[in-house]
């Protein structure tokens, strides 16, 4: 019974929107296509926002329908007739046709989002009123939803830090790598007897004291380190994060050595 009375109501509501129509156009000579003014500013939908002030909701749905009826960009006439329908006739049906009429017209209006949530509420207004809830548990599902479209936009942010942490950690160990394998040079040199020059820890990008007469290329050969490079070009171990900076697009790690590789000496 419930369900013949809406549709009752749907019915009477459509015959009402139609007939308004129809006034308007016999006794106003109202033209959708040649409305030029504002929607505010139309007679109906001043007098609707008068009567929604006294509290006579009926009366204002009417001129709120009128208005649609006149119009070919009726935006806030549907918002306003969605919000009677929903709030005061309790009719979601007919509420929900009003929002969506209004994101048709326009999806990225001023209160689109306003809209959008005020569809999903008649929506559960509606299941309510379904006698025995055939649909079982919707008005949950319809929160479980809304509760995983949130969770998925927060699941793509924290997959973008996670991106960018783990890049700042690839260089990280980039840049530790080199000292381990300055550090293993070190320790052949040492067992070789060779004389070895103190290893002083440099930040990337920063300049060292470099002698005279360093190549502006050196050509890798079989064996070679970043380290090792460095001392035959600069006679010190130390700047081999300098060449490693200034080679990043041909090196992607300290350890990516290849002979007949040409290296830029900064």
């Amino acid at each position: 019974m419930k369900i013949g009375r809406k549709v009752k109501t749907i019915r009477k509501s459509i015959f009402t929107f139609i007939a308004a129509g129809i006034l308007c156009g016999m006794l106003a000579g109202c033209n959708p296509s040649t409305t030029v003014a504002k929607e505010t500013d139309e007679r109906g939908y001043r007098r609707g926002k008068s009567l929604l002030r006294e509290g006579r909701q009926d009366e204002a749905l009417l001129a709120f329908l009128s208005v649609i009826g006149s119009r070919a960009d009726p935006l806030e006439s549907h918002l306003e007739s969605g919000l009677i329908y929903l709030n005061h006739i309790k009719d979601p049906l007919a509420a929900i046709y009003h929002f969506r009429s209004y994101l048709s017209l326009s999806p990225q209006g001023e209160h689109s989002e306003l809209v959008k949530e005020l569809i999903l509420t008649a929506q559960k207004d509606f299941v309510e009123t379904l006698p025995g809830q055939p649909f079982g548990n919707a008005i949950e599902r319809v929160n479980l939803m809304e509760t995983v479209r949130a969770l998925q936009q927060e699941n793509t942010q924290l997959k973008e830090q996670i991106l960018t942490l783990q890049k700042g950690m690839t260089d990280q160990e980039s840049v530790l790598q080199g000292y381990q394998q300055a550090l293993n040079d070190r320790s052949d040199d040492i067992a070789r007897g060779a004389e070895v020059a103190p290893i002083i820890i440099q930040a990337p990008g920063t300049e060292a004291t470099s002698s005279t007469g360093v190549p502006e290329t050196y050509t890798v050969e079989a064996g070679d380190t970043l380290s090792r490079v460095s001392s035959k070009v600069y006679g010190s171990s130390n700047r081999w994060m300098d060449i490693f900076q200034a080679n990043r697009d041909q090196l992607p790690s300290p350890n990516a050595l290849k002979p007949g590789q040409v290296l830029r000496i900064p």
